[in-house]
């Protein structure tokens, strides 16, 4: 996936995720949304997953608390799959 389809919202899936019906998509550049898909692709739920705190050429820093401790996380473009069903 390149930085501008991840700026636009397309949903993606991340290939070291435990669900395989998870998928991830970018709201207004500043949350991370997570998705919850049917095997058949169609989203049911969608609720926000992280805050936004840096976007890149190469990876997106993500933050959010649990219990409050801050937890940091860096995703990488290239390990971005574009979703294309549904």
């Amino acid at each position: 996936m390149t930085k501008q389809q991840f700026l636009d919202g397309k949903s993606f899936s991340l290939p070291y995720t435990y669900s395989n019906t998870t998928t991830y998509k970018c709201e207004d550049g500043r949350s991370l949304i997570q998705e919850y898909r049917t095997k058949e692709g169609t989203v049911l739920i969608s609720d926000y997953l992280m805050n936004i705190s840096k976007i890149g050429n190469k990876m997106v820093t993500c933050f959010t608390y649990i219990l409050g401790t801050k937890i940091t996380k860096k995703i990488r473009y290239e390990d971005m799959v574009e979703v294309t069903s549904a």
